[in-house]
């Protein structure tokens, strides 16, 4: 039987061999490499050591470095091209430079909540919430729109994907983020565009706090709030209906108000809720409300009053007094107390996958290490972060820093989240204004961004501050206050 024409000519003596990709030369490869992006350049190290060798070219570096940062000199790369890129990614993502962009905002009010998402700023105050969008490239606030529709005190404001709330096809398909605030007039509102989309009633007293994620999956997820009434309630944000026909669960259980709700780690259907008088509660939401007393599946309790509480995994991270414990929602028993302090805390964070803590005090913040002091009977910091001298109520913490701010200091302190080094110290007020009677009320980051709500006497003060294209580092022993060769491109819109 005679073979197909391709055969005969595969298996032909002269038959040329085939060609693989390890054949073409590293640097055509490393050229073509020039059309990718810093994601699939990552993808492409991952599939085999040939191509990792490509990717990790410095000829690939050179164009990401030139695209990233296109005013930084970089003519000498003493580490290599790629550690150069990464090194300046993690300085700039801890605030190690003295000249980022600045923009201020004057303002008759003291801001006390703040949320920093890309080019959008939210800001509360009282029943009042501002919208604010601004353009790093002009180095000015775009707009800036107060809206007045809750009737009292704003508690809490989350941003969730519209994506998942919205069941508007359009919406569905957009990157964009809905807010959702609750307020001490008893309501919940949904936020997009500039305006509020939905209101849900159904708390008999003022609503205290939000979840941090939604409930679930896919597109039936749903909000839990918590309340004054003692109550943790289950919303449905994609849902048409309004109002209190929205509310799809209430659990009963709690003789205090509800403080805090968090969505367990290892379970999305689980929600656990913390009251005033430190019980916890841990609900399945897919357990029928019917039912009251099958929708609580475990309950403990710690010492003090809540100050915030994390889920991660199976665990519970609660800080509460004095102290930090972490409790298994699997067995609902304390795994370890994993921090502990003389005086009252004031905030709290966590890095899960660094198994780091940091907490909040009087005058200082202090840095844990979960991993080090499981098993002692004296539980160690790693780092002490002094220079406030009021309680360190504001926190923020990721992977690469730690941000620390107090409403009796004009400034805030930036720290190396593995080392608790301090690298730089941001002005919240107007230079001319440094030592008088303004202190910090609110912070908020995001990447290479952060924004400072000050308060004074006669007015507050918003500054947003973006490193993304900051070029002078920090020297040692020197900050914002003290250097004197640099100063920051300042920019400011007033409220006229």
């Amino acid at each position: 039987m005679d073979l197909p024409p391709s055969t005969s000519r595969s298996c032909s003596p002269g038959a040329a061999a085939a060609t693989s990709i390890t054949d073409v030369d590293v640097d055509a490869l490393a050229r073509c490499a020039d059309y990718l992006t810093l994601r699939e350049v990552s993808s492409m190290a991952m599939s085999c050591k040939f191509l990792k060798r490509v990717a990790y070219s410095d000829s690939v570096w050179h164009r990401l470095y030139r695209e990233k940062w296109p005013r930084q000199v970089s003519t000498s790369f003493t580490t290599g091209v790629r550690r150069a890129y990464f090194d300046r990614l993690s300085a700039l993502q801890q605030f190690k430079f003295v000249d980022p962009l600045v923009i201020d905002y004057f303002t008759e009010a003291t801001f006390n909540n703040i949320l920093l998402e890309k080019n959008n700023v939210v800001l509360a105050r009282g029943p009042t919430l501002r919208f604010m969008k601004f353009d790093s490239s002009l180095g000015r606030w775009e707009s800036v729109i107060a809206l007045n529709d809750h009737n009292a005190r704003v508690t809490c404001m989350r941003l969730f994907p519209l994506s998942v709330i919205s069941s508007s096809r359009g919406e569905m398909e957009s990157q964009e983020n809905a807010l959702v605030t609750s307020s001490c007039d008893r309501s919940i509102r949904l936020w997009w565009k500039g305006a509020c989309q939905r209101c849900f009633r159904g708390h008999s007293g003022p609503v205290f706090t939000l979840s941090d994620k939604l409930i679930g999956e896919g597109k039936g997820r749903v909000l839990a709030s918590g309340g004054e009434d003692g109550t943790v309630r289950l919303w449905s944000l994609s849902s048409a209906k309004r109002g209190q026909q929205a509310l799809k669960t209430t659990f009963y259980g709690h003789e205090k108000p509800v403080k805090f709700v968090a969505v367990a780690g290892h379970s999305t259907s689980l929600l656990v809720s913390i009251s005033r008088d430190s019980k916890i509660r841990v609900w399945d939401a897919n357990a029928s409300s019917a039912v009251r007393s099958s929708c609580c599946v475990g309950m403990a309790s710690v010492s003090g009053a809540p100050v915030n509480m994390k889920c991660h995994e199976s665990l519970l991270y609660v800080a509460a007094g004095s102290g930090v414990a972490i409790i298994d929602l699997r067995t609902m028993q304390r795994v370890i107390t994993a921090a502990t302090s003389q005086t009252s805390l004031y905030s709290f964070e966590i890095i899960p996958s660094k198994s780091l803590i940091c907490t909040g005090e009087t005058g200082r913040a202090m840095l844990w290490d979960v991993r080090k002091n499981q098993g002692q009977s004296k539980l160690v910091p790693i780092a002490e972060l002094d220079g406030h001298s009021g309680p360190v109520a504001h926190l923020h913490m990721d992977s690469y820093k730690i941000v620390t701010g107090s409403p009796g200091d004009d400034h805030v302190n930036v720290w190396e989240a593995e080392t608790g080094n301090l690298v730089n110290s941001l002005i919240c007020c107007s230079p001319e204004a440094v030592g008088s009677t303004f202190g910090c009320s609110a912070i908020a980051v995001d990447g290479c961004r952060i924004v400072t709500a000050a308060c004074g006497l006669e007015h507050g003060l918003v500054r947003l501050r973006d490193f993304t294209s900051a070029d002078h580092p920090v020297s040692q022993y020197e900050d914002e206050r003290t250097f004197k060769f640099w100063q920051p491109n300042s920019y400011s819109d007033d409220d006229a």
